[in-house]
């Protein structure tokens, strides 16, 4: 029997009915997120619009309310733009600049640009580097990018605090990096559903974030898992190919 690991790896053309599902899943999701942002530009273009009609009578009340409906429009703007941005980072073709990295530096960046916000938090970080360094040939900026939006995640597991380990390591003729967290954990009925586009338990949440992880990993020959147990926490391991 596939796992749901095992059915995010295969190519789409693999199975040509699955990928149109995925493609009208892709679809629907993306229709979802933009209508709740359009709607409320909608509404408040019509109420400004409205109160524009009323300048002349109450200049300064009028110029009070358009200041707060500019700054909602702006808002939500900038809302369209992350899911775009972050739309195109899911489905848009990747030109990977590999390099030979050394895996525990590109753990010493994160957790450099990542510490002061986690404190803030009350998350403790460790890291649990490898004694002899793991290379790979990877784009260090997209490798960032998806252990980010997986301590982003973490962070958000844990509203109360908690503690981040990173760990770096090898694995038989690969190498790894974990991100453990002792958050909420994820419930098993969510488990086949964690790496879909458009997914998320969080409110405000896109859902995007692990999606676009995942392919980042795949597009450098790897894999993503994760093992989560509810109220103890989540790890998500990266396995990738030293050559």
């Amino acid at each position: 029997m596939s796992t749901p690991d095992d059915l995010s790896n295969r190519p789409a053309s693999a199975d040509p009915r699955r990928a149109v599902i995925e493609l009208a899943e892709l679809a629907g999701g993306l229709a979802h997120e933009l209508r709740n942002p359009l709607s409320t530009i909608m509404i408040n273009l019509k109420l400004l619009a409205e109160d524009l009609q009323d300048l002349d009578a109450h200049p300064r009340d009028v110029r009070r309310r358009a200041v707060l409906k500019v700054d909602v429009l702006r808002r939500e703007a900038e809302r369209l733009q992350s899911l775009f941005d972050e739309f195109l980072n899911l489905t848009g073709p990747y030109a990977l600049h590999r390099q030979d990295v050394d895996l525990n530096l590109v753990v010493a960046r994160l957790v450099e640009f990542c510490e002061p916000l986690l404190s803030t938090h009350n998350i403790r970080v460790t890291v649990d580097a490898a004694y002899d360094p793991p290379h790979c040939p990877v784009d260090e900026k997209l490798l960032r990018q998806a252990l980010l939006n997986i301590v982003i995640n973490a962070q958000q597991a844990m509203p109360d605090g908690g503690e981040l380990r990173i760990s770096t390591g090898m694995d038989g003729d690969g190498a790894y990096l974990s991100v453990a967290d002792t958050g909420v954990g994820i419930p098993n009925q969510y488990h086949d559903r964690v790496f879909r586009p458009f997914f998320s338990t969080k409110s405000g949440g896109t859902g995007l974030g692990l999606s676009i992880t995942q392919r980042i990993i795949h597009e450098h020959d790897g894999t993503l898992t994760f093992h989560s147990e509810v109220g103890k926490g989540t790890t998500f391991t990266i396995r990738l190919p030293l050559k």
